[in-house]
């Protein structure tokens, strides 16, 4: 054969190939980004449980609507669960995985609450709290736990009353790295910070912000308990 023919012939043939395989790749991502778009997001399953002063067992967590709900049974076995209760957080998002999930709590005069973690962009996020003052009947509308407002990391909360019934809470917290000097490109400031709170009026209001310490892990799991005095820790 004439090679001066037969080589812009294959030349030819090798970019309908090329072309194809172009528009097979292209259908092919397109149809799995449909296919993402239209796959439900993954659910959020941890919960938080608390065992309340009559005895009764209760939870909180979401379902498959990303709601938040709750739960609870009374004391005894086997367990007979209420029928699940949508509470209302006024827009907002909450984070109920293994990590960061909603924390349930019951305090003095009939106070329930439920802490959780509002995600934000880039990791970071608002401690939020509801509020209940009739036994978990009805909770009032969610707020912010701490006085800072930036919109950087606040998570992995805790909460817990004391002996005295003063309500603590603590947290991860990024706002001194975002105010440390650089060196080079990098920060001065060695990972996160632990920040604490109060209320002695069970959640209604909150003292100002107070850093307990500097340089903490950013992503560990802190827990508040009473000691034998009573004390939290």
């Amino acid at each position: 054969a004439d090679r001066s023919k037969v080589e812009p012939l294959m030349k030819h043939i090798a970019k309908i190939w090329l072309v194809g395989l172009v528009a097979l790749a292209l259908v092919w991502a397109g149809g799995s980004v449909q296919a993402q778009s239209a796959r439900k997001p993954r659910p959020q399953l941890a919960v938080g449980a608390a065992f309340a002063p009559d005895g009764s067992l209760w939870w909180v967590g979401l379902n498959a609507d990303n709601q938040l709900i709750i739960q609870s049974a009374p004391a005894g076995s086997p367990l007979q669960w209420s029928a699940p209760r949508v509470i209302d957080i006024g827009g907002d998002t909450l984070s109920a995985d293994g990590e960061n999930h909603p924390k349930l709590l019951f305090g003095p005069h009939n106070t329930v609450l439920i802490a959780y973690t509002k995600p934000l962009p880039n990791f970071n996020g608002f401690v939020r709290m509801l509020r209940s003052t009739d036994g978990g009947k009805t909770f009032a509308a969610p707020v912010t736990v701490h006085a800072d407002q930036q919109e950087i990391t606040h998570r992995f909360e805790s909460i817990g009353f004391d002996a005295k019934g003063v309500l603590h809470a603590i947290w991860i917290d990024k706002r001194d790295l975002e105010t440390a000097p650089k060196v080079g490109n990098k920060s001065s400031y060695r990972g996160a910070a632990i920040y604490r709170t109060y209320s002695t009026d069970g959640g209604a209001s909150f003292a100002p912000d107070t850093k307990v310490a500097d340089h903490s892990c950013e992503c560990c799991r802190i827990a508040l308990a009473q000691g034998n005095d009573g004390v939290m820790n």
